[in-house]
């Protein structure tokens, strides 16, 4: 593939962006619906066992450990409330990129690592996200899951080339945008943004996920989605959850630790938070 090929030559070759899967679709559909309600929510979720399954699994994680076992998919609805349901949908249309099975091709070390990144940024920036500003809590789950994406689809259309981005960027230490940048003319945090666009996600999730590797103190950022990105990413590279291990990284110093109000005391308890967070949670988003 060329260096100059740009993103519509590249959908044009290899077909559009893909849609969200139909189940996740309609969840969307009902919880953005302000008339709606628990029971249609698990009417659409009963049909999709794999679905059903997962939420039962996470109500019943220790993220949101009751007193009692929760046994029943509408107890877990209403338990885990409507912004988690349509995360745990995001999360399963996100992974069905991965799972995306074509000409015998099967999930490799670099599939598993870069769900696990994912995952690992979503629960590092829930947990930023409820020591600083908590309402955004869910939201920066969401973006953090969603960070990469575009690396996913990557996988799925040019699975030879960017295998080849993949190797480059573990064995030299480059960023993963410089190297995209150079063999592509565009890079995942620009397809990213496009495929959230076109699965109708919120345009504050879009300009998150595009802006989140070019971050710069005289940006003008009108949510701070962007920062939790950011420095939940670097989190994750301190204690090496993906490709990247940084564990001198001083993340004290970073724009987005200072623009969220993280301060250097905060830093090496939310380090010991998230890695035991990531390493009691992950299974459960397997």
């Amino acid at each position: 593939m060329s260096k100059t090929v740009s993103l519509d030559k590249l959908i044009m070759l290899t077909g559009d962006l893909p849609p969200m899967p139909q189940v996740a679709r309609r969840i969307m559909e009902i919880v953005n619906d302000p008339a709606t309600n628990a029971q249609a929510l698990q009417s659409v979720i009963s049909r999709d066992q794999g679905m059903s399954g997962q939420i039962m699994k996470i109500a019943n994680s220790a993220l949101y450990s009751r007193s009692r076992k929760i046994e029943t998919l509408s107890d877990a609805i209403v338990m885990l409330g409507f912004n988690s349901i349509k995360n745990i949908a995001i999360m399963r249309a996100t992974k069905n990129l991965l799972n995306f099975n074509r000409k015998g091709r099967v999930i490799s070390l670099k599939d598993k690592l870069t769900w696990e990144h994912s995952v690992g940024t979503a629960l590092a920036g829930r947990i930023i996200a409820r020591r600083t500003q908590r309402r955004f809590a869910e939201r920066a789950f969401m973006a953090g899951l969603l960070h990469d994406i575009g690396k996913m689809v990557l996988l799925q259309k040019v699975a030879d080339q960017f295998d080849g981005i993949i190797e480059e960027v573990y064995n030299t230490g480059r960023h993963f945008m410089e190297v995209e940048q150079e063999k592509f003319g565009f890079t995942h945090a620009e397809i990213g943004a496009l495929l959230v666009k076109k699965w109708n996600l919120s345009e504050e999730l879009e300009k998150a996920i595009r802006l989140h590797h070019d971050i710069k103190p005289e940006m003008k950022v009108d949510t701070p989605l962007v920062y939790f990105i950011d420095l939940a990413n670097k989190f994750c590279h301190k204690i090496g959850v993906g490709f990247i291990k940084e564990p001198d990284l001083e993340l004290k110093d970073e724009l987005s630790a200072i623009m969220l109000g993280v301060k250097e005391e905060d830093i090496g308890d939310l380090e010991k938070s998230i890695q035991a967070n990531i390493k009691e949670e992950i299974g459960f988003f397997q």
